[in-house]
């Protein structure tokens, strides 16, 4: 199963919590395209939450594109999901190349920079 965090006391609401969760299990290659998640009882049940919070959260992840549901097998990573990652990450870099060079931070230092936080991580 899974691994996902959600605080009851955070003001941000728990499915949207859990919907982040989701994304960065994703993003990270931990939960891979076709495969499945857990039910939304089961997921409800390991977060201590109600089963409506999870489905709102699996709503919300279908409806941008992460996950699917297909009746009678689960839900599953979507196998559209790598190019929805990619397209995230490369708008992201290219806003954190162009504050560089606002900042005058040669893509030499900024590549130094990513190295040594990605070694921390």
């Amino acid at each position: 199963m899974i691994k996902i965090y959600v605080n009851p006391y955070d003001s941000k609401p728990l499915y949207r919590q859990i919907v982040g969760e989701i994304k960065n299990i994703i993003a990270s290659g931990e939960l891979k395209e076709g495969e499945k998640l857990p039910t939304v009882r089961e997921l409800a049940l390991s977060l201590s939450v109600n089963p409506n919070t999870v489905a709102r959260a699996y709503r919300e992840l279908e409806r941008e594109g992460f996950i699917e549901t297909f009746t009678g097998k689960g839900t599953f990573v979507s196998r559209k999901v790598s190019a929805k990652v990619s397209g995230k990450l490369e708008q992201l870099i290219r806003a954190v190349i162009i504050e560089s060079r606002r900042n005058g931070i040669t893509i030499e230092n900024l590549c130094k920079k990513i190295k040594e936080r990605s070694e921390e991580l």
